[in-house]
């Protein structure tokens, strides 16, 4: 049973930085079993996994997986999702609709791709002396909690602070079991950006993300709050790094618009008999 497989290179202009995602197009569907054993052979941070709805050639079911678990939502994946469909099928607009049902639309912006995210917000939260230890941070300006995504953002004093942070991963693991990722974020004093972050994801099988789509629609919300902003420019300092160009629409919609490159493309042979 061949099935066409990608890896594109998503919320970057250039091959071999950005954030990697596999995209694999099935022509029926297969068990989540199947889908996480590929998802492990890959092993890149996510890998989408989609199914056109009948005959409608703009909708498609999606599912993401990790190299260990399914995750309920990716942005990363999602921009990677786009950049075939629209590219490989001359397509202007896509909407894919989540495994939770979430529905999420694409469209061609002359080189770059738009989408619409959800907006999320965080409630105060404490963490433990063992978790902020296992990321050496001593002064957090900032803990926010989102429960949609058990995600947790830090913001940090300055650039350099959030460069030098270099996670204990095991220590990270024993100090937290609903944690899922830990997003540490600071503002920009560069022009070109309105904020940095960097995000850690162990807990699923990835210690550091390149680039994060699902984190940025955390920080939008907090980084519009604080700066007074509707529309913001955010990069990621991962050592790939990748950039976002955001704008708030309402309380719960964010357009995120980046571009993403094709790197690979080619067929995953299964046996199964």
């Amino acid at each position: 049973m061949p099935i066409k497989t990608f890896i594109v290179d998503a919320f970057t202009d250039q091959a071999f930085s950005g954030n990697p995602a596999g995209v694999c197009l099935l022509d029926s569907e297969i068990n989540e079993q199947l889908m996480q054993s590929i998802a492990s052979e890959l092993n890149l941070s996510e890998t989408a996994f989609l199914i056109r709805k009948t005959d409608d050639r703009q909708l498609y079911n999606i599912q993401y997986f990790s190299p260990t678990m399914e995750v309920a939502f990716c942005g990363h994946a999602t921009l990677a999702s786009a950049k075939i469909i629209l590219d490989r099928f001359e397509n202007e607009t896509v909407d894919f609709i989540t495994g939770k049902s979430l529905r999420i639309t694409a469209i061609r912006q002359g080189e770059q791709i738009k989408m619409e995210f959800p907006l999320y917000q965080t409630q105060s939260y404490e963490s433990n002396e063992e978790l902020l230890d296992a990321f050496g941070i001593l002064y957090p300006i900032y803990q926010g909690y989102c429960k949609e995504l058990d995600m947790l953002i830090i913001e940090v004093s300055d650039k350099q602070t959030l460069l030098n942070i270099k996670p204990d991963f095991q220590k990270a693991l024993n100090s937290s079991n609903t944690i899922k990722e830990v997003v540490v974020t600071t503002i920009s004093e560069d022009k070109a950006f309105d904020f940095y972050s960097r995000c850690f994801c162990p807990w699923i099988g990835i210690n550091e993300d390149p680039v994060t789509g699902a984190s940025h629609s955390v920080l939008a919300k907090y980084w519009g709050t604080k700066l007074n902003k509707q529309s913001m420019s955010a990069y990621q300092l991962s050592s790939r790094g990748g950039f976002l160009d955001l704008s708030i629409k309402d309380e719960n919609t964010l357009e995120v618009v980046s571009n993403a490159r094709i790197v690979f493309e080619g067929q995953l042979i299964l046996d199964l008999g």
